[in-house]
């Protein structure tokens, strides 16, 4: 299932890590690692478009260097965010005790 925090097998028996996805023009994009074969992520990562074909679901990997590079740079903003709100919510913790 293509949803973040799973790790997919591709075709070619590689194994990715699901970090992030996001919506772009009403496609479905997926920001991810490669692992190893006992889960520990590389330094490799890859952005793959999600497809659905009935109810089978598909990564494919974005080739086109300009619609990458465009996704990478929200893929960034994303985790920005996300980072961004947790600092938000550790210093409220904080100041709650």
């Amino acid at each position: 299932m293509i949803m973040v925090g799973n790790i997919v097998t591709l075709e070619n028996g590689i194994e990715y890590l699901l970090l992030e996805e996001l919506k772009k023009d009403n496609v479905k994009y997926v920001y991810a690692v490669k692992t190893l074969e006992d889960e520990t992520p590389t330094d490799e990562y890859l952005i793959f478009e999600a497809l659905k074909d009935g109810d089978e679901e598909f990564l494919k990997e974005v080739n086109d260097r300009e619609l990458y590079d465009e996704l990478l740079d929200e893929f960034s903003d994303v985790v920005a965010d996300k980072i961004l709100d947790a600092d938000l919510e550790e210093k409220e913790d904080e100041e709650t005790e």
